[in-house]
């Protein structure tokens, strides 16, 4: 009678194997209960929220993420057209993107830069 192995590449894949499985699992049961994106008119803002954020995001304006392709497109940009700035790029792709799908929240914050 063969010992079954219970070490080496075998097992190891196939805990592998079943950590993959969960973590698709889990994906996409999150997807399933994700909000939608648009804030619902009947829901309102929450006004008092939006200013507690501003005077965070006051002090540290910064925000970050991880995407290889628009790293590589905002990287040739920078070095093929002169005073190309990512910051300010990505700032206006941002600000257009939120005034055209969330114009509500964006007015909102705006009144706040304003003030």
């Amino acid at each position: 009678m063969k010992k079954m192995q219970t070490g080496g590449l075998g097992n190891d894949m196939g805990k592998l194997l079943e950590r993959k499985e969960k973590k698709a699992k889990t994906q996409a049961q999150v997807k399933e209960t994700k909000p939608t994106k648009q804030v619902s008119a009947n829901q309102g803002l929450d006004s008092d929220l939006i200013e507690n954020l501003h005077g965070t995001a006051k002090n540290q304006p910064r925000i970050s993420f991880w995407d290889l392709e628009s790293k590589v497109i905002l990287s040739y940009l920078r070095e093929t057209e002169p005073k190309f700035s990512i910051s300010r790029k990505i700032s206006t792709v941002l600000h257009e993107y939120f005034q055209r799908e969330y114009p509500e929240l964006w007015s909102e914050v705006e009144n706040l830069r304003e003030e």
